[in-house]
Order: C-alpha cells, then structure tokens, then sequence
C-alpha cells in the first residue's frame, strides 16, 4: 500500500464514512434541486510524503464566481429577522438562511461538525476552514463556482484560496480547485518602513486585500506586504453517487471533506419562532 492509498484509507476508517463505489446511482430530478453544501479543508502537520512545493503558480479566482455572504454575524438567537419601521423608517431585513441562497450558514447549521471535532483533536491534522450553504442546482441554468476562502496564523501563515463548482448532468459533479499559499512578510519592510513585522496577521484583513500581479497581497490597514513563497493546488472532478455520503478528496498537502444533502425550501415564509419588533423613531 503506497503513501497516499495508506492516508486515504485511515481518513476513511477514521471517519468512519466509506469510500466505495457500489452505492445505488440515482439521476437527480431535472427540476431545480435544492442542496445544502458542506465543505471542510484541512491539512497534513506531520507529513513525510516527499513531495516537494512546485514554483509559485500565479492563480486567480473566476470573475464571476459567488462570494457567499456573511448570515448576521452581529446577532445572536434573541435577534429579530425583520425589523418593522416606524412611520418613515426604512425596512431593514437579515439574511433568510431558510429559502437565501449563498448564505454561510452558522454553525447550528453545519453538518460536518462532528468530524471536524475529530481532526481538531488529532495534532497531524490542522482545519484550515468549515462552510456551508444551501444552492439550487439545475441541469437548465448555469451554475456559477462558489468562492472558497480563508486564512490561518502562526507558525505557518496560509491563504486558502479557490472554488467550489456544482453541476448536473445525469448526475451531481463537484469542481473542487482549491490553492493553498504560504505567506512570507516582504523582506525589506522592516529595513524601509522603519516599522516592526509582527507574525501575528490579521486574518480579516488578508482575506480582504488584493492580490498584485506580483505575488504580492497588501493589507489594506498598512501593515507588511506578504508574497506568496510556495503554493500548491488540489483540483478534481468527483461524481456524487450518494448524498448520503461523505466525500473524501485527498493530496499531498490538504485533504477536502464535502457533502451534498438534498434541501426542500419552503416557497413562501414559514412561521419558525421568528421575533418580530419595530424599530424606535428615536
């Protein structure tokens, strides 16, 4: 059994999830199907594969690929969805993550929580990032990637960076093609700014700033410009069989986990315990 033939197999165990390709195939319905998408990147701390980064790849996300958007992060469960305006106050609404598509889901929604418990607690594994979202997918109508993003700090400082893409034909397909680089502080920062470099990064601000041509991503708040030292790229096609399944997606580098659930949206507003308040004139 080679290197990545023995990773896959003890993720599959570990997650007690199977691998095999006898599930029943079933032809999704060729009306617009609802699905929540639930997706998990990490990666390999102890890795003893051998393979060596391959010289930085310039790559950038689709233009029209969808940013999904953030799901009142603000509030908390006490929150009112709606808000009513007194007399000429304006309507000010939240995210309706029961019928929206595109919205990042919290985390009472997620359905991979468990196995990302498991990998939090096992020190060869370090979760880059957790999503999901729920998506109509329909053989008729183009369906445009989702961006997929997320940066960690510390010893190693790492910018995710790619799509995800879901398609039928006869069958659901998943796109994966996910970048992950390594981030150096620019060298002369120090020497010319006078100013100190922290290894601590603002997250938010990476995940914010532009990417120059080259290689380089400055923070919008001023702080170190960071180049792009080393990259590495995961990119397959998988064919869903079973959405009772979770899928497995391995590299060298970084393991993917997704799942794709069949999702019934409620086509009109449906009573759920939402509170209701009006918004003071004052």
């Amino acid at each position: 059994m080679n290197k990545a033939q023995h990773i896959a197999l003890s993720v599959a165990l570990f997650f007690n999830f199977s691998l095999s390709a006898i599930a029943k195939e079933a032809p999704v319905d060729s009306h617009a199907q609802w699905y929540q998408v639930d997706l998990v990147v990490f990666r390999y701390l102890n890795n003893d594969s051998g393979e060596v980064w391959p010289t930085v790849t310039d790559n950038r996300v689709l233009d029209e690929s969808i940013r999904l958007q953030p799901f009142s992060p603000e509030t908390g469960d006490d929150t009112t969805l709606f808000e009513i305006p007194e007399a000429d106050k304006r309507l000010s609404r939240h995210h309706d993550i029961v019928r929206d598509a595109y919205i990042a889901l919290p985390n009472s929604e997620m359905i991979l929580s468990k196995q990302v418990a498991a990998l939090g607690k096992n020190r060869n594994y370090q979760v880059i990032t957790q999503k999901a979202w729920r998506m109509p997918v329909s053989s008729e109508s183009d369906n445009h990637p989702v961006e997929v993003r997320a940066a960690i700090s510390g010893q190693d400082n790492l910018l995710l960076d790619g799509t995800i893409s879901i398609s039928e034909e006869r069958f659901l397909h998943v796109d994966i093609d996910l970048w992950l680089n390594k981030l150096t502080a620019e060298s002369l920062y120090s020497t010319l700014s006078g100013k100190a470099y922290s290894n601590e990064l603002n997250t938010s601000e990476i995940l914010t700033s532009d990417r120059g041509t080259d290689n380089l991503i400055r923070p919008d708040n001023g702080s170190a410009p960071l180049r792009i030292t080393d990259n590495f790229q995961i990119k397959q096609r998988r064919r869903v069989k079973n959405t009772n399944e979770i899928q497995y997606i391995d590299s060298p580098e970084i393991g993917v986990l997704f799942k794709l659930t069949p999702y019934e949206r409620p086509e009109t507003l449906v009573e759920t315990g939402i509170k209701i308040s009006k918004v003071s004139s004052q």
